[in-house]
């Protein structure tokens, strides 16, 4: 694909998301914020754009906001460049398209985010946990999330007053 840079890239998905993508992070790693809803296509323009390894997909917990984000991180080896996509959702049943059918990779990190988080990706080949037991319940990376070992013993790190 030759050489490229970020502002090519930029360049390139402002161009087919013109009404949704906007640069959030200046720097020479690119994030681009887009519409869950085009998570597939965002990946696959990623993809052909010479972005053939898929990094994470992760959480991001916003409660004073009242929304979640989740992060998709790519990387092009020749260029030697990185592109994060970001997408916002509700903090009420968050649910974004998967991205399996695009990247393979993103199999096991949409799981991971779907157990830690409650964020469901629809067209998941098998969305199941990875980790906890089945009879946990709750997501332990949300923030209203209680710590049970913080019930029983206070965090040493709590500010106190007298």
């Amino acid at each position: 694909m030759g050489h490229r840079t970020p502002g090519d890239v930029r360049s390139a998905f402002t161009g087919r998301f013109a009404d949704a993508a906007r640069d959030i992070d200046a720097r020479d790693q690119i994030m681009l914020g887009l519409p869950p809803d085009r998570r597939p296509e965002a990946l696959a323009l990623a993809k052909e754009l010479g972005f053939t390894f898929y990094v994470f997909c992760a959480g991001v917990d916003w409660p004073e906001a009242e929304r979640m984000e989740v992060l998709d991180q790519v990387f092009d080896p020749h260029a030697l460049l990185r592109l994060t996509l970001r997408y916002d959702l509700p903090r009420t049943k968050p649910v974004l398209p998967s991205g399996t059918g695009v990247y393979a990779g993103a199999n096991w990190y949409e799981r991971e985010t779907y157990e830690l988080f409650g964020i469901g990706f629809t067209g998941h080949p098998r969305l199941s946990r990875l980790f906890l037991p089945d009879w946990f319940e709750g997501h332990p990376l949300r923030k209203d999330f209680e710590l049970e070992a913080r019930v029983e013993k206070p965090w040493p790190g709590a500010s106190f007053e007298g």
